[in-house]
């Protein structure tokens, strides 16, 4: 999996934590149609505009370039919470092993 595609996917994570992708965009201090663009064309996302997600969400340095978790989980009180200290957190070996623990105790 290389770069482009890595971010493509986590933008779309991202994308899905939000009603409409004017909300995204928003947040992203970008146009709506930017944002459509790079989720739904084969536009590549560069380094400056991965940086800038990164900056403008408060995530991690080098967020966009990591594939992150994106296997649902069961509902719970705790989970969105958990979930949301994993992308935030600005260690990735911590936020790796959360994850795999969390999948290892959510029921299936």
């Amino acid at each position: 999996m290389n770069a482009f595609t890595i971010r493509h996917a986590n933008l779309q994570l991202l994308a899905s934590r939000y009603t409409h992708k004017r909300d995204l965009a928003t947040a992203l201090q970008r146009e709506e149609s930017q944002i459509s663009r790079y989720l739904n064309s084969g536009c590549r996302i560069g380094h400056n505009f991965a940086r800038h997600v990164e900056q403008a969400l408060a995530l991690p340095a080098g967020w966009m370039d990591t594939p992150q978790c994106t296997t649902p989980l069961d509902p719970h009180p705790l989970l969105h919470s958990v979930q949301r200290f994993i992308a935030t957190n600005p260690d990735p070996e911590l936020a790796a092993t959360i994850a795999r623990l969390l999948t290892l105790i959510t029921p299936k």
